[in-house]
């Protein structure tokens, strides 16, 4: 893409446009005579585009060349002088489809609102007072209500002066006020009905420490963009972000704050309107409007926004002139888009976004990645919490054992221990959480008699129950289908469900607690706009008493009713085929077991586990992040997995078995022998290829090659060049995921 900024010397501007169907796509247009001194990327441009005629788009580069075969037409207006992106933000994007073996248009799709291509933004007419010459008694009565409550929206006018739209009129006539039309900002962050302020807290002495310690590490250090905070759950690492918040702001820049998931972004962003003003602080994340993103991009780009939160995709909003970025929870998955591409990972993308702008990047976890604490080891940024807030007592942790409580447990699976527990909790007037991660109520269904298991037609996984709709589903292509009344393959009735998802223990916990209001958290229920801030704000109201949920419940909830925190099967995290899933165990059971005793009551955690030796559950005990990582670490390192290399996972999938595994052994191949030529051989790893531990998704059967990269950038650029010169069978479709989150 060109970045000429001498406009007369080019010919042809690259339109973006939004094409039904298709998404977002680009176009080459003839620059006019009359525009060449006036066009600049990022500007709304009018252009003709087939029988749909003339279309809205954006100006998004400038070529001089287009192939002879392909006839371009002419830009017909410059809609809007003022662009709403610029060559920076389209670098950061091109460095985006570069590093994810992607290309450029499925970037801009991902990134850009579709709104800001279709339509205008929402409009309102204002009234304001200007005289109350000639005006009649009646009308001055009218015209002292405008003055008083100052300019408004007249549609809120007329019904607060209980008057009518002919009498504004006539008042218009008069001089009397003026209406106008204006932009009317849609905000996300109204469905929070922030109304109360905070104050900044004052620091611990560990804080301060930190803080001040921080401060000197961006001021002075080139590693400013490595800084790792880790602190222990609860020991305010929040009050140390907004502390440098509070710095950056008054400094004159702007700051990014990312939060893993929606429901964190949106508390998160009801902590910063209460102490920075609502004004100042915008929300950004996938389930706010196209017309609330429309609106909160021109603000952001018009530098009318000092603070933005939000979830991964916020790293694409236009946030101009940024001081500092904050990962908060930085370990969490949820960070990295698995599917579609771009398969991007909000960190990585945030490191480079603090690069372009020569910020701070402060990223924050009571369990962070393993390479996160690896680089931020070696580059001496690594800043540390140990203690609680106000040197409260981390929960003490008891394993449960359930080779030895199992059978005595309700239904095998709540132990008498955790029942007890709960009971005493609750007869305490405290609140708890339970924490099975894994949705719906039964995890497979099985014949007695013949063994089958029934699976998802389209994936080689089994299906899931869940109760309430008397329906399996697949959580990985979301088929439905009604649950059978006989076995597909012996025609038995002896059909059983087994194993437990968060719909069988919120059942079982309302059969053992039936006086107790309980409820249940997950993405099964999340289909109500906001349901989830409503569901957090009655816990945290103290509404329920039980809370039932998946991992979404480990992160981010800071209630200090909450005494107990139970976890039904421990051990299920550890048992994946996968690189990290020891890694990913211990995060959720030390962040969970962190929900507990966040106040001034003491907690307590409980892990029903069937293997309590494990080593990465005795750390999660122990909440002993430093035992843990020196394990994990040595393992890497023998093994060669990140942080000593970087993977790229290449996914070779058909609908035709056969064809899918010869083209995975053919790429295979002929990697190998561009490796050996160019004498990559040691430094680029090739395994496979082999059929992924989920065989089959949604139709497609799948084989993966693992590549190991440890020749850093030229391995990287290696990689991309030779997957650019690939020509794939029509049938047969090749997916590049370049630091996947796991290998199944």
């Amino acid at each position: 893409m060109a970045e000429n900024s001498d406009y007369n010397n080019n010919k042809y501007a690259l339109a973006l446009v939004n094409i039904k169907g298709l998404g977002v796509k680009t176009y080459s247009y003839i620059i006019p005579d009359e525009m060449k001194n006036k066009i600049k990327i990022g500007q709304a441009i009018l252009v003709p585009f087939g029988r749909q005629g003339l279309i809205k788009a954006f100006c998004a580069g400038f070529s001089d060349y287009l192939p002879q075969e392909i006839k371009a037409k002419k830009i017909n207006k410059i809609l809007d002088e003022t662009p709403l992106f610029s060559v920076e933000y389209l670098k950061l994007l091109e460095w985006i489809a570069n590093y994810y073996c992607c290309d450029l248009v499925t970037v801009l799709n991902t990134a850009i609102p579709l709104k800001l291509i279709e339509k205008e933004s929402k409009k309102e007419l204002s009234v304001e007072f200007i005289t109350f010459d000639n005006a009649s008694k009646r009308q001055i009565q009218v015209l002292e209500i405008l003055k008083k409550s100052g300019k408004m929206p007249l549609i809120f006018f007329e019904k607060y002066a209980k008057t009518t739209r002919n009498t504004v009129k006539k008042l218009e006539k008069l001089g009397c006020l003026r209406i106008t039309e204006e932009e009317l900002y849609r905000n996300p962050l109204d469905i929070l009905q922030i109304k109360e302020t905070e104050p900044l807290f004052n620091l611990t002495d560990e804080q301060k420490q930190v803080y001040e310690g921080i401060k000197k590490q961006i001021k002075n250090s080139k590693s400013k963009n490595n800084i790792l905070l880790h602190g222990v759950t609860a020991s305010g690492k929040t009050e140390v972000y907004f502390k440098l918040i509070d710095d950056t702001i008054k400094s004159g820049k702007n700051v990014l704050f990312l939060a893993p998931e929606i429901a964190l972004a949106s508390q998160l962003s009801k902590r910063l309107a209460k102490k920075f003003g609502t004004s100042d602080v915008a929300i950004w994340h996938s389930s706010i409007s196209e017309g609330e993103r429309y609106d909160v991009w021109q603000k952001l780009y018009k530098n009318e926004i000092k603070i933005l939160a939000g979830a991964r995709s916020a790293v694409f909003a236009p946030l101009q002139n940024i001081g500092l970025i904050i990962i908060d929870e930085e370990h969490e998955s949820a960070y990295k888009q698995t599917n579609p591409a771009p398969r991007y990972d909000a960190r990585t993308v945030a490191r480079k976004l603090a690069e372009f702008h020569d910020c701070a990047l402060v990223s924050g976890s009571a369990t962070p990645d393993i390479s996160s604490y690896y680089r931020a080891i070696n580059t001496n940024s690594l800043f540390e919490l140990k203690h609680r807030y106000n040197n409260a007592k981390i929960p003490p942790v008891t394993v449960i054992n359930m080779q030895e409580y199992g059978r005595a447990a309700y239904k095998n699976l709540i132990s008498v221990p955790l029942q007890t527990e709960i009971k005493k909790t609750l007869d305490n007037g405290k609140q708890v959480i339970i924490l099975i991660n894994r949705r719906g109520f039964s995890t497979f269904t099985q014949c007695q008699s013949c063994g089958h298991v029934i699976e998802c037609p389209n994936c080689a996984i089994p299906m899931i129950w869940h109760a309430k709709e008397n329906r399996l589903k697949c959580h990985y292509c979301n088929h439905i289908s009604i649950f059978p009344d006989f076995c597909p393959q012996c025609g038995s009735d002896a059909l059983k469900n087994s194993g437990a998802g968060t719909q069988k223990i919120e059942h079982y916990i309302r059969e053992l607690f039936p006086q107790h209001r309980i409820e249940r958290i997950d993405s099964d229920i999340l289909t109500r706009k906001g349901e989830h801030i409503r569901l957090l704000e009655r816990f945290q109201q103290g509404d329920i008493d039980i809370l039932v949920g998946t991992q979404m419940i480990a992160k981010g909830l800071d209630n200090p009713n909450v005494t107990l925190v139970g976890v039904i099967s421990a051990d299920a995290s550890f048992n994946l085929p996968d690189f990290r899933a020891s890694e990913r165990g211990f995060q959720l059971l030390t962040q969970v077991a962190g929900r507990a005793g966040r106040g001034e009551y003491s907690g307590s955690v409980m892990f029903q586990t069937y293997n309590p030796d494990f080593y990465a559950l005795a750390s999660a005990k122990s909440q002993n992040y430093s035992e843990f990582y020196n394990t994990e670490i040595s393992a890497r390192e023998e093994f060669d997995y990140p942080p000593f290399s970087k993977i790229i996972r290449l996914i070779i999938s058909s609908t035709n078995n056969f064809r899918a595994e010869k083209s995975a052994r053919e790429i295979a191949l002929r990697m190998s022998v561009m490796t050996e030529k160019l004498g990559f051989t040691e430094r680029l790893d090739i395994l496979g290829p082999s059929a992924c531990v989920i065989e089959r998704i949604n139709g497609l059967y799948r084989y993966q090659i693992i590549l190991k990269n440890k020749a850093d950038i030229k391995g990287h650029q290696f990689v991309s060049g030779f997957l650019s010169r690939i020509t794939m069978p029509k049938d047969v479709r090749l997916a590049a995921d370049v630091d996947p989150l796991d290998i199944l």
